[in-house]
């Protein structure tokens, strides 16, 4: 497997935040669709959702996809095809899109307060990027049903970001249930 293990983790005002940033040969109008319409979610978010595309708006979790069973979030952030910001149970997910001579950077920031989930949220959406790639650029990518209980390399980044932060095994959060992060 490659070396992917990309994030940068940081503390900002008592919360773990993990920062990821992938150069995309998408245009921000392209990587926006996949960041925001369902269908495109499904084929690699970790729990793909509907939202109500305004400051406040309701976002709601889809069980149907293969996701887990999650409480309704609230949008935080909405400026297509830039920013886009919701909470995830607790967390904060934060996508944000820069014009790029061929394509775009896409910056992804996950907030939360649980500093030992760290390694396993990050083996998590390096996946999930991984996949988000993929699809973007025509891939066809392996299904994330809920038999794939811990998908395929997460345990090989698991470890590696467990040794880059800091962050003992026997620490550690547990691995993923199905579909989560």
């Amino acid at each position: 497997m490659p070396d992917r293990a990309t994030a940068v983790l940081q503390d900002e005002e008592g919360r773990a935040v993990l920062r990821f940033q992938r150069r995309l040969a998408h245009p921000p109008s392209r990587v926006w669709r996949a960041l925001t319409v369902t269908e495109e979610l499904a084929g690699w978010h970790p729990t793909p959702f509907e939202f109500e595309p305004a400051v406040g708006g309701r976002v709601t979790y889809g069980t149907d996809l293969g996701g887990p069973s999650m409480p309704p979030g609230r949008v935080l952030e909405y400026d297509p095809p830039r920013a886009f910001a919701y909470t995830w149970g607790d967390d904060e997910v934060r996508f944000e899109l820069q014009q790029q001579p061929e394509g775009c950077l896409l910056t992804l920031t996950h907030a939360f307060a649980d500093r030992l989930k760290a390694a396993r949220d990050a083996a998590g959406w390096d996946l999930c990027l991984l996949a988000l790639s993929s699809r973007l650029d025509g891939a066809l990518v392996p299904s994330r049903g809920k038999a794939q209980r811990i998908p395929e390399g997460w345990s090989e980044l698991n470890r590696e970001y467990e040794e880059r932060f800091g962050i003992a095994p026997e620490q550690a959060t547990p691995p993923p249930a199905a579909a989560e992060v």
